[in-house]
């Protein structure tokens, strides 16, 4: 027996439609193909408000659990805070005991000591630099023809990864809003753990600089002596991008030491794609940096050691700790937009899960019509209304 459902059973029913609507498609005979990639995105305009019902519709008060679910959300930043709070407590009693230890063994006789070293090790670079650039009298152009371009593809690349920093001034949905707090957590996390490198740098100067000079500057120089001629390229990297950001990485402040190395600024000029941010107002660069300055990292610098206690005090004051509480906040604040997303993406499937049953119960038992008009006159209220009548 088939059954035509544009047949009427015999009750005063409405009449069939000419046009029904659309009900699921049957599955193609056809493998399907993938589609288009389709135009950029254009920008998002805010959606436009529904059309207001030409009925005489009630006023209902917005129903909605934000009020709690704000305050929910601003104890969940809190104790995010907190936690991060109680962490960076421990760090810094961490960073207190490191400082400790490295003030004992940065004395004054040892400072003396590496100053000498310095000194020695300046002069014979110095001796280094013209032997090289007279056996490689091309030593510019093979910088500027064959590692700057390398250096210019890593710089490109960053800008591509982060641009200038700015965000976007304008957000339009839920989305926009988590992109824009993961873009700002990224940027002041990096913030961070640049500063974070060169407090660890700082963690024990004397050790560093000795191992700096009496090991790893002193190989590097034995050995572009005995290649640079052989060797010119790996000779020329190696003083120009190695070596001399080393030792000018560790040097005394010519403005307090009245020393000044005799290395020519102009040994040090090129590559000018690449350049970083100094932020130097506790001594110490915390960067942005270059990318010349990341290969060789944040290193301790001759200081005398009485200024020791206050360049990581500065560190630690001005600039770890604010930086700390950013990250935390921006922390707190991604992710209570990310919760927010989930709520909505679960109010939002619930909601159509459940449509016909929160309809029929938001519709008045006692509606009366005249004519087309809706007569509210005698609508119980809500808690007097069924909560369902089928």
């Amino acid at each position: 027996m088939s059954y035509d459902p544009r047949k009427t059973s015999g009750h005063d029913c409405p009449p069939p439609p000419e046009d029904p609507a659309d009900q699921p498609h049957e599955p193609q005979e056809t493998e399907c193909q993938d589609p288009p990639p389709g135009p950029e995105a254009p920008p998002l305009d805010p959606p436009a408000p529904c059309p207001d019902s030409t009925c005489d519709c009630p006023k209902k008060p917005p129903a909605s659990a934000n009020c709690l679910q704000d305050l929910i959300d601003d104890q969940a930043k809190q104790v995010t805070v907190a936690e991060e709070a109680g962490k960076f407590k421990a760090e810094l009693d961490g960073i207190l005991k490191q400082a400790n230890t490295a003030v004992q063994a940065y004395t004054r006789a040892r400072y003396d000591e590496l100053i000498k070293l310095w000194l020695d090790e300046d002069k014979e670079i110095v001796d280094l630099i013209r032997k090289v650039v007279c056996a490689v009298p091309c030593w510019r152009c093979v910088i500027e023809c064959y590692i700057c371009p390398l250096l210019n593809e890593l710089h490109y690349s960053e800008e591509r990864l982060y641009g200038d920093g700015t965000l976007y001034s304008a957000v339009h949905n839920l989305y926009d809003l988590r992109y824009w707090r993961e873009r700002d957590l990224d940027a002041k996390q990096r913030t961070l753990d640049r500063i974070k490198a060169v407090l660890a740098a700082w963690q024990d100067p004397y050790t560093t600089i000795t191992n700096a000079i009496n090991t790893g500057n002193k190989t590097l120089i034995t050995k572009i002596k005995k290649s640079f001629e052989s060797d010119p390229a790996k000779a020329v990297y190696d003083l120009f991008f190695v070596l001399i950001p080393m030792h000018l990485a560790i040097a005394p402040p010519a403005t307090t030491s009245g020393l000044t190395t005799g290395i020519g600024k102009v040994y040090t000029v090129f590559c000018e794609c690449d350049k970083g941010t100094s932020d130097v107002c506790c001594g110490p660069n915390v960067g942005p940096f270059s990318l010349r300055e990341r290969l060789i990292g944040p290193q301790p610098y001759l200081i005398d050691p009485d200024l020791y206690f206050k360049i990581i005090c500065c560190l630690v004051q001005h600039r770890y700790v604010s930086a700390k509480k950013a990250v935390a906040n921006a922390k707190a604040a991604f992710n209570a937009v990310d919760n927010e997303i989930k709520r909505g993406k679960e109010q939002l499937d619930k909601g159509l899960k459940s449509f016909g049953t929160t309809a029929t119960d938001a519709i008045p038992a006692g509606v009366k019509c005249c004519g087309s008009e809706l007569d509210l006159g005698d609508q119980q209220s809500n808690d007097q209304k069924p909560t369902s009548r089928r």
